[in-house]
Protein backbone atom coordinates (compact mmCIF):
# COMPACT_ATOMS: atom_id res chain seq x y z
CA UNK A 1 0.00 0.00 0.00
CA UNK A 2 1.41 3.41 -0.98
CA UNK A 3 0.50 6.44 1.12
CA UNK A 4 0.81 9.97 -0.19
CA UNK A 5 2.69 12.37 2.09
CA UNK A 6 2.43 16.02 1.14
CA UNK A 7 2.31 16.83 -2.55
CA UNK A 8 5.36 15.00 -3.88
CA UNK A 9 6.24 11.97 -1.77
CA UNK A 10 4.99 8.52 -0.89
CA UNK A 11 5.62 6.01 1.89
CA UNK A 12 5.15 2.27 1.52
CA UNK A 13 2.97 0.64 4.20
CA UNK A 14 2.61 -3.14 4.51
CA UNK A 15 -1.02 -4.27 4.20
CA UNK A 16 -0.85 -6.89 6.92
CA UNK A 17 1.91 -5.55 9.14
CA UNK A 18 0.94 -1.85 8.98
CA UNK A 19 4.67 -1.13 9.05
CA UNK A 20 6.15 1.57 6.88
CA UNK A 21 9.52 2.09 5.29
CA UNK A 22 11.63 4.29 7.56
CA UNK A 23 13.98 5.05 4.67
CA UNK A 24 11.10 6.84 2.91
CA UNK A 25 10.47 9.02 5.95
CA UNK A 26 14.11 10.11 6.00
CA UNK A 27 14.09 10.85 2.28
CA UNK A 28 11.07 13.12 2.72
CA UNK A 29 12.26 14.72 5.95
CA UNK A 30 15.69 15.54 4.57
CA UNK A 31 14.22 17.06 1.44
CA UNK A 32 12.27 19.43 3.70
CA UNK A 33 15.35 20.17 5.79
CA UNK A 34 17.37 20.91 2.66
CA UNK A 35 14.69 23.30 1.40
CA UNK A 36 14.78 25.05 4.79
CA UNK A 37 18.57 25.33 4.74
CA UNK A 38 18.97 22.91 7.65
CA UNK A 39 21.61 20.24 8.13
CA UNK A 40 20.52 16.81 6.95
CA UNK A 41 19.99 13.98 9.44
CA UNK A 42 20.62 10.29 8.87
CA UNK A 43 18.61 7.27 9.87
CA UNK A 44 21.76 5.93 11.52
CA UNK A 45 21.90 8.98 13.79
CA UNK A 46 18.24 8.53 14.73
CA UNK A 47 18.63 4.82 15.46
CA UNK A 48 21.75 5.41 17.54
CA UNK A 49 19.93 7.62 20.03
CA UNK A 50 18.98 6.04 23.40
CA UNK A 51 15.84 8.22 23.39
CA UNK A 52 14.76 6.60 20.13
CA UNK A 53 15.08 3.14 21.61
CA UNK A 54 13.23 4.09 24.78
CA UNK A 55 10.34 4.90 22.48
CA UNK A 56 10.79 1.74 20.39
CA UNK A 57 10.81 -0.32 23.59
CA UNK A 58 7.54 1.28 24.68
CA UNK A 59 6.04 0.56 21.26
CA UNK A 60 7.17 -3.06 21.48
CA UNK A 61 5.70 -3.60 24.94
CA UNK A 62 2.37 -2.08 23.89
CA UNK A 63 2.24 -4.09 20.69
CA UNK A 64 3.26 -7.32 22.44
CA UNK A 65 1.97 -7.27 26.05
CA UNK A 66 3.47 -10.71 26.76
CA UNK A 67 6.99 -9.40 26.28
CA UNK A 68 9.01 -7.88 29.13
CA UNK A 69 11.58 -5.11 29.13
CA UNK A 70 14.08 -7.45 30.82
CA UNK A 71 14.02 -9.61 27.67
CA UNK A 72 14.72 -6.64 25.43
CA UNK A 73 18.13 -5.44 26.45
CA UNK A 74 19.38 -2.62 24.23
CA UNK A 75 23.16 -2.82 23.62
CA UNK A 76 25.05 0.48 23.77
CA UNK A 77 28.54 1.90 23.46
CA UNK A 78 30.34 5.11 24.49
CA UNK A 79 29.09 4.79 28.07
CA UNK A 80 25.48 4.37 26.95
CA UNK A 81 25.43 7.40 24.69
CA UNK A 82 24.96 5.41 21.47
CA UNK A 83 22.86 2.35 20.74
CA UNK A 84 24.25 -0.53 18.71
CA UNK A 85 21.08 -0.50 16.68
CA UNK A 86 22.18 -3.24 14.30
CA UNK A 87 22.15 -5.66 17.21
CA UNK A 88 19.17 -4.17 19.01
CA UNK A 89 16.86 -4.34 16.01
CA UNK A 90 17.11 -8.14 15.91
CA UNK A 91 15.14 -8.46 19.16
CA UNK A 92 12.16 -6.32 18.16
CA UNK A 93 9.03 -6.88 16.10
CA UNK A 94 7.94 -3.23 15.71
CA UNK A 95 11.08 -2.42 13.71
CA UNK A 96 12.79 -4.70 11.20
CA UNK A 97 15.72 -4.55 8.81
CA UNK A 98 15.17 -6.18 5.42
CA UNK A 99 18.28 -6.80 3.36
CA UNK A 100 17.21 -9.47 0.89
CA UNK A 101 14.24 -9.86 -1.43
CA UNK A 102 12.98 -7.34 -3.94
CA UNK A 103 14.85 -4.00 -3.98
CA UNK A 104 11.69 -2.08 -3.04
CA UNK A 105 11.31 -4.19 0.09
CA UNK A 106 14.84 -3.64 1.33
CA UNK A 107 15.50 -1.19 4.12
CA UNK A 108 14.28 -0.56 7.65
CA UNK A 109 10.57 -1.03 8.34
CA UNK A 110 8.85 0.29 11.46
CA UNK A 111 5.34 0.59 12.86
CA UNK A 112 3.38 3.82 12.52
CA UNK A 113 4.29 5.11 15.97
CA UNK A 114 7.98 4.90 15.13
CA UNK A 115 7.41 6.55 11.75
CA UNK A 116 5.80 9.45 13.58
CA UNK A 117 8.69 9.58 16.06
CA UNK A 118 11.12 9.81 13.14
CA UNK A 119 9.00 12.51 11.51
CA UNK A 120 9.19 14.58 14.71
CA UNK A 121 12.96 14.13 14.72
CA UNK A 122 13.26 15.35 11.14
CA UNK A 123 10.75 18.10 10.48
CA UNK A 124 7.71 19.79 11.99
CA UNK A 125 6.22 19.97 8.49
CA UNK A 126 6.64 16.22 7.98
CA UNK A 127 5.32 15.49 11.47
CA UNK A 128 2.13 17.38 10.66
CA UNK A 129 1.69 15.66 7.30
CA UNK A 130 2.13 12.18 8.78
CA UNK A 131 -0.42 12.91 11.49
CA UNK A 132 -2.77 14.37 8.92
CA UNK A 133 -2.71 11.43 6.52
CA UNK A 134 -3.26 8.79 9.20
CA UNK A 135 -5.65 10.66 11.49
CA UNK A 136 -7.58 13.16 9.37
CA UNK A 137 -7.75 11.09 6.19
CA UNK A 138 -8.30 7.88 8.20
CA UNK A 139 -6.62 5.92 5.46
CA UNK A 140 -5.90 2.77 7.48
CA UNK A 141 -9.40 2.88 8.93
CA UNK A 142 -10.94 2.79 5.46
CA UNK A 143 -8.57 0.04 4.34
CA UNK A 144 -9.58 -2.11 7.30
CA UNK A 145 -13.29 -1.45 6.81
CA UNK A 146 -13.00 -2.24 3.12
CA UNK A 147 -11.25 -5.53 3.87
CA UNK A 148 -13.92 -6.64 6.34
CA UNK A 149 -16.70 -5.60 3.96
CA UNK A 150 -15.10 -7.62 1.16
CA UNK A 151 -15.00 -10.76 3.32
CA UNK A 152 -18.71 -10.37 4.03
CA UNK A 153 -19.38 -9.60 0.37
CA UNK A 154 -17.78 -12.87 -0.74
CA UNK A 155 -19.90 -14.87 1.69
CA UNK A 156 -23.05 -13.07 0.54
CA UNK A 157 -22.40 -13.96 -3.10
CA UNK A 158 -22.71 -17.58 -1.99
CA UNK A 159 -26.28 -16.85 -0.81
CA UNK A 160 -27.55 -15.54 -4.15
CA UNK A 161 -30.17 -17.97 -5.54
CA UNK A 162 -28.25 -18.53 -8.78
CA UNK A 163 -24.92 -19.04 -6.96
CA UNK A 164 -25.87 -21.29 -4.04
CA UNK A 165 -23.85 -24.48 -3.92
CA UNK A 166 -21.53 -23.34 -6.72
CA UNK A 167 -17.82 -22.56 -6.78
CA UNK A 168 -17.74 -18.76 -6.66
CA UNK A 169 -14.06 -18.03 -6.17
CA UNK A 170 -13.68 -16.74 -9.73
CA UNK A 171 -16.58 -14.36 -9.14
CA UNK A 172 -14.89 -12.92 -6.06
CA UNK A 173 -11.82 -12.26 -8.21
CA UNK A 174 -13.92 -10.81 -11.03
CA UNK A 175 -15.63 -8.30 -8.76
CA UNK A 176 -12.34 -7.39 -7.10
CA UNK A 177 -10.85 -6.62 -10.51
CA UNK A 178 -13.91 -4.59 -11.49
CA UNK A 179 -13.56 -2.54 -8.31
CA UNK A 180 -9.93 -1.80 -9.11
CA UNK A 181 -10.81 -0.97 -12.69
CA UNK A 182 -13.51 1.43 -11.62
CA UNK A 183 -11.30 3.08 -9.02
CA UNK A 184 -8.56 3.65 -11.57
CA UNK A 185 -10.75 6.37 -13.08
CA UNK A 186 -11.29 7.95 -9.68
CA UNK A 187 -11.61 11.70 -10.05
CA UNK A 188 -8.53 13.36 -8.56
CA UNK A 189 -9.87 16.88 -8.65
CA UNK A 190 -7.85 18.85 -6.13
CA UNK A 191 -5.29 16.06 -5.91
CA UNK A 192 -2.37 14.98 -8.00
CA UNK A 193 -2.10 11.48 -9.38
CA UNK A 194 -0.52 10.02 -6.23
CA UNK A 195 -2.77 11.59 -3.61
CA UNK A 196 -6.02 9.67 -3.93
CA UNK A 197 -5.19 6.52 -1.99
CA UNK A 198 -7.39 7.42 1.00
CA UNK A 199 -10.27 8.12 -1.37
CA UNK A 200 -9.73 4.80 -3.10
CA UNK A 201 -9.98 2.96 0.20
CA UNK A 202 -13.09 4.90 1.22
CA UNK A 203 -14.85 4.28 -2.10
CA UNK A 204 -14.08 0.56 -1.91
CA UNK A 205 -15.43 0.31 1.63
CA UNK A 206 -18.62 2.25 0.90
CA UNK A 207 -19.36 0.41 -2.34
CA UNK A 208 -19.06 -2.97 -0.66
CA UNK A 209 -21.20 -1.82 2.25
CA UNK A 210 -23.96 -0.78 -0.19
CA UNK A 211 -23.76 -4.03 -2.16
CA UNK A 212 -23.82 -6.12 1.01
CA UNK A 213 -26.93 -4.32 2.24
CA UNK A 214 -28.70 -4.74 -1.11
CA UNK A 215 -28.05 -8.49 -1.11
CA UNK A 216 -29.16 -8.90 2.52
CA UNK A 217 -32.52 -7.17 2.03
CA UNK A 218 -33.21 -8.88 -1.30
CA UNK A 219 -32.78 -5.92 -3.64
CA UNK A 220 -30.16 -7.99 -5.46
CA UNK A 221 -31.26 -11.55 -6.23
CA UNK A 222 -28.74 -12.72 -8.83
CA UNK A 223 -25.17 -12.25 -9.93
CA UNK A 224 -26.30 -10.36 -13.03
CA UNK A 225 -28.27 -7.94 -10.85
CA UNK A 226 -25.20 -7.56 -8.67
CA UNK A 227 -23.05 -6.55 -11.65
CA UNK A 228 -25.72 -4.13 -12.92
CA UNK A 229 -25.95 -2.49 -9.50
CA UNK A 230 -22.19 -2.22 -9.21
CA UNK A 231 -22.01 -0.31 -12.49
CA UNK A 232 -24.38 2.31 -11.07
CA UNK A 233 -22.26 3.05 -8.00
CA UNK A 234 -20.70 6.48 -8.06
CA UNK A 235 -17.25 7.60 -7.00
CA UNK A 236 -16.93 9.80 -3.93
CA UNK A 237 -14.80 12.75 -4.99
CA UNK A 238 -14.29 14.57 -1.71
CA UNK A 239 -13.56 13.45 1.82
CA UNK A 240 -16.65 13.92 4.04
CA UNK A 241 -14.62 14.87 7.12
Amino acid sequence: MTIQIGKEFTVKIGHKTEMGKLNDIFTIGNSYREAEGKKLKTMEQFLSLPDTWEFILEAELNENPNRHSDDLKIPTKDSGKKVLYGQAIKNFTVIKSQRGGKPDNRGVWANLHILLKASMYLSAKLEYEVIDVFINQKILFWREVGGENFKEFNSLIDTLPDRKGKENRNLYIEISLEIRKKLSILSTKGYNGKEHHALIQENRAEWLKSLNFAIKVGFIKSYEELKDTFEKLEVIEEMPF
